[in-house]
């Protein structure tokens, strides 16, 4: 007789009663869990809250402004960067071939930008007055240019900050460029840095005439950036108004005018970019001539290491000098405090030195900081303006002038 057997067991059935148990398990788990927290937890942690701290005193120094800033709202390259739309760079110029209609730059758009920034009067003996003054602008077709006024005087002269150096102190000299595109880090830069540091702004920026006034109030002359051809044109986009080797120089001096024409109250002008423009003295000429003809300076950033700009500025008898240092070339926090360190070397030896960086947060940090040190290392803070040899006012000690190299 056959023996019987039992059928073995059905894998599906198994897993699923397997499976049942396991959840079970877990629930009971769960369970056991969630009665003991509810028997022994702290209630005052069972929600979200929120901690705000209030001080009554403000902290002793700024904060880092790389600190304060959202990244986002730094990045000069991207116009989408910033979800605000007035931090982010607007160029906000038509294209050079299409006319410039005289409401688009009239004075009326200018005393009124589109982006206002609130100007506070400054009380201090640092303020400037503000521009124009009565004689020293004319009207064309672009809007107002700078001119020599009846009495000879000139913007290189009446709008420099006033500067002396009786005691012969080796003198150092900054320029903070790239500055109007963005509000907040050009608010620090005028409010933190100080007075003696010269600041130069973008000709496309919103609002220009209010920054430069509000730069003026407090205390810091200005440049205006003149954009010019680099080597990677038109790769490395530099605007509409770029002035180039391969265009005529009458179309080159109408850029000009209209770049110019932006804003009133800067003593002179100064590159942005041109590595290309700077080698080419047929180009560079006509401009210059321009520009010493409406009374201003150029200051040579320094970064064109093969520019012709001296030798142009020298035929055209135009007020020039030249950065010996960019300090922020590597915008790292001590790479800047070195090329600092160079600059006090050039003035020890020298008698004077220059230096120019770009609008980057950590450079208007470095440069709040390290400028408060100079007075104690001997060093005196000069404005860019004391540094052009033929400027008829140059107050550092003449003798070591005549002496310079």
């Amino acid at each position: 007789m056959p023996a019987s057997r039992k059928p073995p067991p059905s894998p599906l059935r198994t897993g699923i009663i397997h499976t049942s148990m396991a959840v079970l398990s877990f629930a009971a788990i769960s369970a056991i869990g969630i009665l003991a927290l509810s028997q022994t937890g702290d209630s005052e942690f069972s929600s979200p809250k929120m901690v705000v701290g209030l001080f009554s005193d403000k902290p002793p120094v700024a904060l880092p402004l790389k600190d304060r800033l959202n990244t986002a709202a730094l990045d000069h390259t991207d116009p989408h960067a910033a979800e605000d739309d007035h931090l982010s760079p607007n160029l906000g110029v038509a294209d050079p071939d299409e006319p410039v209609s005289e409401n688009a730059h009239g004075e009326e758009e200018e005393s009124e930008p589109a982006e206002t920034v609130q100007i506070a009067a400054d009380e201090s003996h640092t303020g400037l007055p503000k521009a124009p003054f009565e004689g020293m602008t004319e009207w064309s077709a672009q809007g107002k240019l700078p001119v020599i006024a009846d009495d000879g005087r000139k913007s290189f002269e009446v709008y420099r900050r006033p500067f002396s150096n009786p005691a012969g102190r080796p003198t150092i000299s900054i320029v903070v460029g790239g500055l109007g595109l963005n509000a907040r880090v050009t608010q620090a830069a005028i409010d933190e840095l100080d007075p003696n540091i010269t600041l130069s702004f973008v000709p496309y920026s919103r609002g220009l005439q209010t920054w430069v006034d509000k730069a003026r109030a407090a205390g810091h002359e200005v440049l205006i950036e003149l954009p010019m051809e680099p080597y990677d044109y038109p790769n490395n986009d530099t605007g509409p108004y770029t002035l180039l080797t391969t265009a005529t120089a009458q179309e080159n001096l109408r850029r000009t005018e209209w770049l110019l024409s932006r804003a009133t109250g800067y003593f002179g002008v100064t590159n942005y970019q041109g590595a290309k423009y700077a080698t080419d003295s047929r180009a560079i000429t006509p401009i210059f001539e321009e520009l010493q003809q409406r009374g201003l300076a150029f200051i040579h950033d320094g970064s064109a290491p093969r520019s012709v700009f001296e030798a142009s500025a020298k035929s055209t008898s135009l007020p020039f000098a030249e950065a010996a240092r960019v300090i922020d070339s590597d915008p790292q926090g001590a790479a800047i405090d070195e090329q600092l360190l160079h600059l006090e070397a050039i003035a020890l030896q020298r008698g004077y030195a220059l230096g120019t960086g770009f609008a980057f947060p950590i450079t208007i940090d470095q440069l709040r900081d390290w400028s408060a040190t100079l007075e104690s290392k001997g060093y005196l803070l000069a404005p860019a303006s004391a540094l052009p040899r033929t400027a008829p006012a140059y107050n550092v000690d003449t003798e070591r002038q005549q002496g310079l190299p």
